[in-house]
């Protein structure tokens, strides 16, 4: 079972993304308005890349904030052929130090991710077990994540957007960007920008007016073996949620069984704790 678990682990929280649409139409309909040209491959649209700090100084601002993510994403076997996984994810956040994600998988199996500034930890109560990592010091959420991607082999999709610069690391690798143009998604106004990084062909839909939320994002990544696909639709954006100590710490219920964490390749013993 405790194999089991880890790859359930790695299985779960697989997609990294740094911020991490096709639909045929009938004939009766309108036709769909010409896209626009895309710019030369070096060109980047101030404008748009206005954007994108717009929403990033929005986030950097917010003391606590939750959000809920439809996600979908590929993954390639090893014939090449695609298949698509997906979850729905509810992130609640407490900068500096606090952050919890709870999962529901397709196949409607949960599990819950908590960072508390001194422990990460993973709980999948279908299989009544969890994995934890002590840390040796308080770590603030930056730190917290890249440890959880370094040592624990964790990805968490948007990740990005919890960081305490949430739009640096993308605009620091970008190559190109410009606006496709205003959207409505699920009666949202949003500016659809398309943008390449190194990596990443990504596309961005932000709400216009005083919150400029992230409402959807796709991500090709240009670099991985078949070129998978991330998607996923942002929702239910909430600045006043319950941040309480409580929501952030796990009470191992009755029987619950402790597991090994890997880290680095190795596995690592319940008892011991990840080297920063």
């Amino acid at each position: 079972m405790r194999n089991r678990l880890r790859t359930l682990v790695r299985q779960t929280l697989l997609v990294a993304a740094t911020f991490a649409f096709a639909h045929a139409g009938h004939a009766a309909e309108p036709a769909a308005p010409p896209a626009p040209e895309a710019p030369d491959a070096s060109e980047i649209d101030d404008k748009a890349v206005a954007l994108i700090k717009r929403m990033g100084e929005f986030l950097k601002a917010q003391t606590r904030f939750a959000f809920t993510v439809d996600q979908s994403y590929d993954v390639v076997q090893e014939d090449g052929e695609k298949l698509e996984f997906g979850d729905i994810r509810r992130y609640t956040v407490r900068r500096p130090d606090r952050l919890r994600i709870d999962g529901d998988k397709r196949d409607g199996s949960p599990r819950t991710l908590f960072f508390d500034g001194n422990q990460i930890l993973v709980w999948v109560p279908s299989d009544k077990a969890y994995a934890l990592a002590k840390l040796k010091q308080h770590r603030d959420l930056d730190t917290t994540l890249t440890l959880a991607e370094g040592n624990l082999d964790i990805q968490v999709p948007l990740a990005g957007l919890l960081r305490t610069d949430p739009t640096a690391e993308i605009l620091e690798h970008l190559e190109s960007a410009y606006i496709v143009g205003k959207e409505e998604l699920a009666g949202v106004p949003c500016q659809h920008v398309a943008l390449r990084t190194d990596e990443i062909d990504g596309q961005f839909w932000f709400a216009t007016g005083d919150q400029p939320l992230l409402q959807r994002v796709v991500i090709e990544y240009r670099t991985l073996e078949g070129q998978p696909r991330y998607s996923a639709d942002l929702s239910k954006w909430t600045f006043t949620p319950d941040v309480a100590d409580s929501v952030f710490t796990f009470v191992p219920p009755d029987g619950a069984e402790r597991v090994r964490f890997t880290v680095r390749g190795r596995d690592v013993q319940p008892a011991e704790e990840p080297k920063p």
